[in-house]
């Protein structure tokens, strides 16, 4: 169809998540609220970072799952199903073997001398890292690209397993294009949500991980449905409002709740003396922020970022190499930069700034010059 032979959005949604990923890592660093290399040693309890922190992992995450679902849809438009197996292996797993052998240990590295008392160089610890490589955080945030190959496997199983899986797709996207039903799926992520979250709360280890499983699993399902039928995109758009009343009530309250667990003193009573009760409440309200922001951010986008520009092609082409490379530069920045004695605002701020301008600098005079990392990271002249 004419007006979105290239769908831009959804290119520019991918854009701005990975460029998403600068600050928020960047924050743990303060908040200490998930896993980085480097951290400040004494906790920031800024209401600032908590907020950031909490809301982007209701859903940014879940998009470029969603994302990824529709692009596979278009992806076996012009492709068979070997051709997709290759491609997949190609963007994925390539990229993922590269960045276990070089960059993860590079990034661990970064933690044992902060954090383990390591004395010794980058090259020492090279075997140090593969003998305890959990405690270096393993395969870091390229638990991505393993998720979503695995993804893409169990989609093409259940292709070839369902002759009419066209015919299935098309009246389940069908169906969600009339009315309202758009909202249905958004139980099943309560469902999904209230059933496993307070047992398996988000650690990525894709074996014992059955709530982000599920549910990264059934967006990446839903984003292909969505893309087989342009109503389907149309409905979305036209129960934007609801989703945005539905998102800003649901993603608030359960801000709230999880600020006040740990902060507001009748809460943490609550909290510690009916922790399942909480984190169950919790969980089914998570359900319905995350379901209903993707959704609200994805009309939106459909609405005001659906354009091809010059800034657009070429941010499109170096999306990919800023999320393989930007948390070691993280890593590199916030190593020298969170000895000043400044304010951590202002430091936070010079970090991303940072962080950013070393990347582009790097991209154009190191990254894109090299063939093998051109290959590896898929960068097109």
């Amino acid at each position: 169809m004419k007006e979105s032979s290239r769908l831009y959005y959804v290119d520019w949604l991918r854009i701005i998540i990975v460029a998403l990923l600068i600050p928020h890592h960047i924050a743990i660093t303060f908040s200490h609220l998930g896993d980085v290399y480097v951290y400040l040693p004494i906790k920031d309890n800024s209401i600032y970072f908590f907020l950031q922190s909490t809301f982007l992992n209701l859903w940014f995450m879940r998009m470029l799952f969603f994302v990824s679902g529709i692009s596979t849809f278009y992806a076996l438009r012009k492709r068979t199903i070997k051709e997709y197996f290759k491609e997949r292996c190609k963007k994925l797993l390539l990229p993922f073997v590269f960045a276990i052998l070089l960059i993860c240990p590079a990034m661990g590295y970064f933690k044992a001398i902060t954090l383990n008392d390591f004395n010794g160089s980058l090259i020492t610890f090279y075997p140090e890292f593969f003998k305890n490589i959990v405690a270096y955080l393993g395969w870091a945030h390229f638990w991505f690209l393993v998720y979503l190959f695995v993804f893409s496997m169990i989609f093409l199983v259940i292709r070839v397993s369902l002759k009419n899986m066209n015919n299935l797709t098309e009246r389940i996207s069908g169906f969600l294009s009339k009315k309202n039903n758009i909202l249905i799926p958004m139980f099943v992520f309560v469902l999904l949500e209230a059933t496993f979250r307070p047992f398996y709360p988000g650690f990525q280890t894709l074996i014992n991980d059955w709530a982000n499983f599920t549910v990264y699993l059934s967006f990446f399902l839903l984003g292909y449905i969505v893309a087989t039928n342009k109503n389907c995109i149309d409905a979305i758009v036209n129960n934007l409002r609801l989703l945005t009343i539905v998102a800003l009530a649901s993603a608030g309250l359960f801000i709230f709740l999880k600020y006040a667990q740990s902060n507001i003193l009748p809460f943490t009573r609550y909290y510690n003396d009916m922790t399942y009760t909480y984190q169950l409440c919790l969980s089914f309200i998570q359900g319905f922020a995350e379901y209903s922001l993707v959704f609200m951010f994805f009309g939106l986008s459909k609405l005001y970022l659906n354009k091809d520009n010059k800034i657009y092609r070429y941010l499109s082409k170096t999306s990919f190499s800023l999320y393989v490379f930007h948390f070691l530069i993280v890593n590199v920045t916030m190593y020298n930069i969170i000895r000043l004695s400044w304010n951590h605002f202002a430091i936070y701020l010079l970090s991303i700034s940072i962080v950013y301008c070393l990347f582009f600098i790097l991209y154009e005079i190191l990254i894109k010059q090299i063939p093998l990392l051109r290959f590896i990271l898929g960068i097109k002249k």
